[in-house]
């Protein structure tokens, strides 16, 4: 077959993939023979998808193809290595076969329930970036606008009931905010948020080798994200410190067994490595920590009345609680309503940011909580400091 690449060391072998017919048998005039990457042990997968010629005209990048194989009823896509420096599309070894599918059958104008026939609303993240990807170099429609409506569909049965990991999660960011899935996008930054260890950075899907374009602004998901995380654990540490930081300002003197009852409260957030919480964060994720508070116990024993009314026991349930509750993910529509409109924010920009009969959440497509707002924010940090700050400081509780 020509065009078909070779790989120094690693035998190539192809198998044949079972047909697709985006159009009735009669309608087609054009196979389009689809040649994958080759896997790990040097198998190619070849499918023959049959489509409309006249449509796949309409198309700037398979236009190309078309008329370069002219009085013929077939192309080929896939069956060329990437060569160096060489930008041109198509050039890539393989092609793939999810993403060029959701793309050649938003073309051919298939029906929701016909591409859910194909499979096409369960197909893997990295068919996602890729249909994202081969719309764009299409430079017909953009893929917000003509994939919009599938993607809301793959979420809800692709992802809703799926566990996230950290790939993921981080690879889901990008095509939720480029679709402006404002729940999609809530539930992967929250995910982040709570279970990432260290510091967390955008990645593609593994597998990924398309434009390098695809990305979101550092300022709107990268930079917030951490924020959230920053957020947390001074959430997570003050809950903690509160009862016994107050005893050591004020109640050393009331008592002589004062550092005891500190020290063994101590004692046992260490013991369930969760304290000191900067230390233990730099190798644990904020999700982890939460669960290790469910196991806290506190054993030791004073004459001392006062201490022994101390209740330990609550004081980590509500940092527990507390942290729990201070981030609902990153919301796009706080996130659209802060941008600055203009140089200077004037009083509707600042009344459009500002809370509603003691709401954050009132124009917003999910319920969430104040920090959460303050999070999203991407306006001028002053203005937020204005709008959000009210005389009880910032209340990450409450859902009313």
């Amino acid at each position: 077959m020509p065009g078909l690449p070779t790989r120094k060391g690693l035998a190539i072998s192809l198998v044949q993939d079972k047909d697709i017919h985006l159009v009735n048998i009669d309608d087609s005039d054009l196979t389009i023979t689809l040649i994958s990457a080759a896997a790990a042990d040097g198998v190619k997968i070849v499918t023959d998808i049959a489509v409309s010629k006249q449509v796949c005209l309409q198309s700037n990048y398979l236009r190309a193809f078309i008329d370069a194989v002219k009085d013929t009823d077939e192309i080929i896509l896939g069956g060329e290595l990437k060569q160096s420096n060489d930008t041109d599309h198509g050039r890539e070894e393989g092609e793939n076969r999810d993403g060029l599918l959701v793309v050649l059958s938003h073309l051919h104008g298939l029906t929701d329930e016909r591409m859910a026939e194909l499979g096409l609303h369960e197909i893997s993240v990295l068919g996602v970036w890729y249909a994202i990807a081969y719309q764009e170099r299409d430079q017909r429609d953009s893929a917000k606008e003509k994939l919009k409506s599938w993607f809301e569909q793959w979420f809800a049965a692709s992802v809703t009931t799926v566990e996230l990991n950290i790939d993921t999660a981080r690879a889901l960011a990008l095509p939720c905010q480029l679709f402006d899935h404002a729940v999609g996008f809530a539930h992967v930054t929250k995910w982040l948020a709570y279970n990432h260890i260290g510091h967390v950075k955008e990645f593609p899907p593994k597998g990924f080798k398309g434009s390098k374009g695809l990305n979101i602004s550092p300022g709107e998901f990268v930079g917030p994200v951490n924020h959230a995380r920053g957020g947390l654990k001074t959430s997570l540490h003050k809950s903690l410190y509160k009862k016994c930081g107050h005893l050591l300002h004020y109640g050393t003197d009331a008592c002589s067994c004062w550092d005891a009852t500190v020290g063994q409260y101590f004692r046992a957030l260490t013991k369930i490595d969760v304290f000191p919480v900067e230390d233990v964060l730099s190798y644990s994720s904020v999700q982890q920590i939460i669960n290790r508070l469910g196991r806290f116990e506190y054993t030791h024993k004073t004459d001392c009345i006062r201490c022994r009314q101390l209740d330990w026991e609550s004081v980590v349930l509500k940092a527990k609680a507390n942290t729990e509750n201070y981030f609902d993910g990153l919301c796009l529509d706080c996130m659209n309503r802060s941008k600055p409109k203009n140089k200077s924010p004037d009083d509707e920009y600042c009344e459009h940011n500002r809370s509603v009969d003691g709401r954050w959440d009132k124009y917003c497509r999910f319920r969430h909580n104040q920090s959460t707002c303050y999070v999203s924010w991407l306006g001028r940090p002053d203005v937020r400091e204005k709008i959000l700050r009210g005389p009880d400081g910032y209340r990450a509780e409450g859902r009313e």
